[in-house]
């Protein structure tokens, strides 16, 4: 079937407009309708298809294998989202070819695989459609990604133009209306019903699974590796770049409550930040002797938090229509692209951080007796909490190492941190982040538990810093003179026993890494989204040549001949003379109904009609035919049937 004018066009104007892609929707809708008015076609043969779907599938396989390598599983939606450019190619093709449809060879090599290997065609490989309205379908399921309010209009206007050229004459618009009225309201309440169903499970779920692991569960919570047994070990992979004069930590959040060697966020209530002018600030107040870092990474599906230097008060360049943050220095992105490069201010205050309530001197009820103890022994309660620092650091310093090889407590009823602080004496950086932070609290200083990244190693290859999935790294934050101070006792030498987990090979993933990287900033540089195009656009060159040096001809005699012949094949059949009998006999046929339906209802259908229905539809319409002798056979038929009911 072929579509009536407009229709295709009027589709992929929609899917342009659903997936904010109508620049290049308008110039392929205008390609693509312009087969109504451009009478000269390409003379392309079967095997000229073949190359044309060869080139598509190639690229489609360029683009999933890039896509999915890039962006995970949600590489496949984009994926899903450009289906219409990948297969423009081949539906423009089509529609200014002569034969106006394409052979199932063509588009299936098991068609042609058979072919070479038995020796001659498969059955159905001479068959030939018309991907008009396949590609209508495609560009339909492209557009409901978005799933604007829009959609479900747009999709019943579209396809009811479409059943309406292609529906039987014989039912009439009222008919048709509603029946089509009910089929949408079917859908649409399936759809709604689908969709709550959905919603009340994922309730029930989440609901069950808070009960079971926390009761009052927050959005933010760090589960440690404390208590753990065996040796810690990240990945070298790196996952940010900073440019900054000196190293830092950048902060992904922090908190506040310790309960069984998680860290929770009590209480913590998103919220709007706002923004003006491509910047996020975080407070009116001007900062004297500001610093700034420029920092580069990933975020999964578009969803992540933001690592940012203690202090940050304002953030710009970050390509995202909203950001939330909470009252412990997190900030939340729900809907970003896979890649951000955004520069952070920030100085000595700490406006995203909120003042100590309760919790910021909550001491767990299992751990408070000994770190009370703990704390009078070194005097802490005593001491001014800038000498309680310097006290916590000497003690650390002096008296544990920092190793990623964790055994089991040597004593029984005894916490993971208990025996680090009293027995052991040995751990990572979340024993000493952990502890420090609730000693500061047995002396009456309030403090929370900071994790995110440590900038320590610094590329001469590019020339900045880079973060690698172990430079992970926990920390203190301690309420000192009206602003939250970071503070961190774990042993410097962290940095170097971390380094040597690193493979002789890691040079060569940074040299990769760094290539990718840069293509991916190239991706999604602003005004950047035309990277698909630029990714086929070799092949359709190609293509476009190897089409434009085939042989273009117009409507010329020759055409006009092949098609009279055709006609002519169809009109001059036999059967037609029994049609035109049973016309004058009173049998008329209704407008629409097909000779096999109207032969069986004057109730003339008998073996001798039936064979010789058969051979005229195949004579009608198969492009194969049928063979002279079975032309005679249905002459003959035809002749005696006439004889006889005359």
């Amino acid at each position: 079937m072929t579509p009536p004018p407009l229709l295709l066009g009027s589709t992929l104007l929609f899917w342009g407009w659903q997936s904010q892609l109508l620049p290049f929707a308008i110039l392929m809708a205008i390609i693509l309708e312009s087969a109504h008015w451009i009478k000269w076609r390409w003379t392309l043969s079967d095997k000229d298809f073949n190359l044309v779907v060869d080139f598509t599938s190639f690229s489609l396989i360029i683009a999933v294998i890039y896509l999915t390598t890039q962006q995970s599983s949600h590489g496949l939606m984009i994926l899903l989202n450009s289906l219409p450019i990948l297969f423009f190619m081949l539906i423009s093709t089509q529609l200014y070819s002569t034969q106006g449809t394409i052979k199932l060879s063509s588009l299936f090599l098991s068609l042609r695989h058979y072919e070479k290997k038995v020796g001659k065609p498969h059955p159905k490989a001479n068959q030939r459609i018309n991907l008009s309205y396949p590609y209508l379908m495609i560009c339909l399921l492209s557009s409901s990604l978005n799933n604007t309010p829009w959609y479900f209009v747009g999709i019943s206007v579209l396809i009811a133009w479409g059943l309406w050229a292609a529906r039987p004459q014989r039912y009439s618009l009222t008919n048709f209306g509603l029946l089509f009225v009910i089929a949408c309201t079917l859908a649409y309440m399936t759809q709604l019903g689908i969709y709550r169903l959905h919603s009340k499970v994922e309730e029930l779920i989440l609901n069950w699974f808070e009960g079971m692991i926390w009761a009052d569960r927050d959005p933010y919570r760090q589960n440690t590796a404390i208590g753990d047994i065996g040796k810690l070990k990240q990945s070298n992979k790196i996952i940010l770049r900073v440019k900054t004069p000196n190293p830092l930590l950048l902060r992904e959040s922090s908190y506040n409550t310790y309960f069984q060697t998680t860290w929770l966020a009590k209480p913590s209530k998103l919220s709007e930040i706002s923004y003006a002018s491509d910047v996020w600030t975080f407070t009116t107040e001007k900062f004297k002797g500001e610093n700034s870092a420029q920092i580069s990474g990933y975020l999964h599906k578009g969803k992540g938090m933001l690592a940012l230097p203690h202090g940050t008060y304002q953030i710009s360049n970050i390509p995202v229509l909203s950001l939330q943050h909470n009252s412990f220095g997190a900030i939340k992105i729900e809907n970003g692209p896979e890649f951000i490069n955004y520069t952070a201010h920030f100085a000595q205050k700490t406006p995203l951080d909120s003042t100590p309530n309760k919790f910021d001197l909550y001491l767990p009820p299992h751990e408070k007796a000994y770190l009370i103890k703990l704390s009078n022994q070194l005097n802490l309660a005593h001491q001014s909490p800038q000498q309680a620092l310097n006290t916590l650091s000497r003690f650390f310093e002096q008296n544990f190492q920092y190793t990623l090889k964790l055994n089991a407590p040597t004593q029984k009823n005894i916490t993971p941190l208990e025996d680090f602080l009293r027995h052991s004496r040995a751990g990572h950086c979340e024993y000493f982040a952990t502890a420090s932070a609730l000693l500061l609290r047995a002396a009456g200083i309030p403090s929370r538990y900071a994790a995110g990244y440590a900038v320590v190693e610094f590329s001469q290859l590019e020339n900045a810093y880079v973060v690698r999935k172990r430079h992970a790294h926990a920390w203190t934050l301690a309420y000192i003179d009206g602003h939250w101070q970071e503070f961190d006792t774990t042993p410097a030498s962290w940095v170097s026993i971390e380094q040597e987990m690193a493979t002789w090979w890691e040079p060569i993933n940074d040299l990769w890494s760094y290539l990718s990287y840069q293509l991916t900033k190239w991706r999604w540089r602003e005004n950047g989204n035309d990277w698909l195009l630029w990714l086929i656009l070799p092949l359709i060159l190609i293509l476009i040549w190897r089409l434009y040096t085939r042989e273009k001809m117009a409507p010329s005699e020759k055409t006009a001949q092949q098609t009279n012949t055709v006609a002519k094949r169809g009109t001059d059949s036999p059967f037609y003379q029994i049609v035109r009998q049973l016309n004058a006999s009173g049998y008329n046929r209704q407008a629409g109904e097909t000779l096999t339906t109207w032969i069986k209802r004057i109730q003339m259908l008998d073996t001798n009609i039936q064979n010789m229905l058969t051979l005229h539809q195949r004579y009608r319409f198969d492009p194969v035919g049928i063979s002279p002798q079975e032309k005679a056979v249905l002459i003959t038929d035809v002749k005696r049937w006439l004889e006889n009911n005359l």
